[in-house]
């Protein structure tokens, strides 16, 4: 199908964190709703980095100038910076309809850790925003309760790039087996687990609609720690990597399409605005897996924020 800005539905009334929301395609998707009359909080790491992202927001779509995006601190290379997180959204709104989990890092140096001590592109891209969507959830799902079937929606950026990661997939049971990953294995590692963790989601919350779409090479900075030289950077960004305007567009469907509906819950889409069924690596469709990836990422939360497991 084809899909445009011009196809989003107006979002008046709604509640949307788009966090990595300050650079990339993150940045466009707030720009995209705010235009749209959401409300939306930006997620980033620091005030500086908010407002420098609203300056340019405001600059290139001027709609928003009239528009509600606010600023939301979120680390989530650690659990403690998300769970802070969600608990000041909590603080200041008693609805959340759209939760697009968009932050990541791509090519981590090799053997570099989490806070919590975890691989960092996987704290990152999947263990962080499990904990701050985690601790959003009962949120979600009231508001699911009282909102249109299907318009509550919890969007996890995935990426193709699973399919670097090793043929036996996630080491989940020797986690430090981690260590010995090249950093685009890690990352497909990290990708993979996005899926699963996405297809679980839409099992257990039916309610909500959660989706995987991948953006596709897209010129932004998360190619920052490939430390690629400048002139094959330039290359690239004219001859293979899309605009943000374009990578935005299959997670802005996600998260707006009216027509989604329970039908394609868990899905994995690639662009623009196609499920595809076809997924990246092999362990991606192992919803028995997907279990036990809820399962260590729930365990490590509570070890993490200090919590008991539940009796």
């Amino acid at each position: 199908m084809t899909f445009s800005e011009a196809d989003i539905p107006r979002l008046s009334g709604k509640v949307v964190i788009v966090t990595g929301g300050s650079s990339g395609i993150g940045k466009q998707t707030v720009a995209v709703l705010a235009s749209q009359g959401a409300k939306v909080y930006l997620g980033a790491r620091s005030a500086d980095k908010y407002q420098s992202a609203l300056d340019d927001i405001h600059a290139t779509h001027p709609k928003t100038l009239s528009a509600n995006i606010k600023f939301l601190k979120v680390d989530l290379s650690k659990a403690e910076g998300a769970r802070c997180a969600a608990a000041e959204f909590s603080r200041q709104e008693n609805s959340l309809h759209i939760l697009f989990n968009n932050a990541g890092v791509m090519g981590t140096p090799k053997g570099k850790l989490s806070d919590d001590g975890y691989e960092f592109q996987w704290a990152v891209n999947m263990f962080g925003p499990f904990v701050f969507t985690e601790q959003l959830l009962p949120l979600l799902l009231q508001t699911a309760r009282t909102s249109p079937k299907g318009s509550v929606r919890i969007i996890n950026t995935a990426s193709n790039g699973a399919k670097r990661a090793p043929k036996t997939g996630i080491p989940l049971g020797n986690p430090t087996a981690w260590l010995s990953c090249t950093p685009f294995e890690c990352y497909g590692i990290s990708k993979i687990g996005v899926i699963l963790w996405t297809r679980h989601l839409a099992k257990m919350h039916p309610s909500i609609l959660s989706f995987a779409p991948h953006p596709g090479p897209v010129q932004s900075n998360l190619t920052r720690e490939l430390k690629i030289p400048k002139l094959v950077m330039w290359i690239l960004n004219r001859v293979v990597f899309k605009p943000v305007q374009h990578g935005a567009l299959t997670q802005l469907y996600a998260g707006t399409c009216p027509t989604l509906s329970e039908n394609e819950n868990g899905s994995y889409l690639e662009p623009v605005a196609k499920i595809q069924p076809n997924l990246p690596h092999p362990q991606c469709s192992d919803d028995t897996f997907a279990e036990r990836i809820w399962q260590w990422n729930t365990e490590a939360m509570r070890k993490a924020l200090g919590e008991l497991p539940e009796a």
